[in-house]
């Protein structure tokens, strides 16, 4: 008998979860015309994915091109199932004193530290999710 495997679809509320959760995700650019995806620490404030970076490559990508793409996935102890969850949206540049006072005290990763720091926050226009399940061996 062969092995099946199920993808189901997450509810929105599952997928902020898991973001949430998760420290660190992939943020996918064009650069030059080509997709590029780079891991960041991120945190997941009100319905926004936000991220510390230098001024280099990824902020401008972000910033640049109109839309961004933002992945976090993982896998269950079991190695039975894992989760996959994609952003789509659009970056804009955090600069409020405050609010990064906040992120930065929010943070679970220390990456990024220091004055050359930037903030880019994904406001997103849609959030997917899909658990992936194999049924068990017999």
């Amino acid at each position: 008998m062969t092995n099946r495997t199920w993808l189901i679809d997450l509810p929105q509320e599952v997928c902020a979860k898991l973001i949430e959760s998760a420290t660190i995700g992939r943020l996918g650019v064009i650069v030059a015309g080509k997709p590029e995806v780079f891991p960041v620490a991120h945190v997941y404030l009100d319905g926004d994915i936000i991220f510390p970076t230098n001024t280099g490559t990824k902020v401008h990508a972000a910033l640049e091109w109109p839309w961004i793409g933002f992945e976090v996935d993982g896998l269950e102890s079991d190695g039975e199932s894992g989760w996959s969850v994609m952003v789509s949206g659009r970056a804009e540049e955090i600069t409020d004193p405050n609010t990064i006072k906040h992120l930065v005290a929010t943070r679970s990763a220390p990456w990024r530290r220091g004055n050359d720091v930037r903030w880019i926050r994904i406001v997103p226009t849609e959030i997917t999710g899909r658990r992936i399940e194999a049924d068990p061996p017999n």
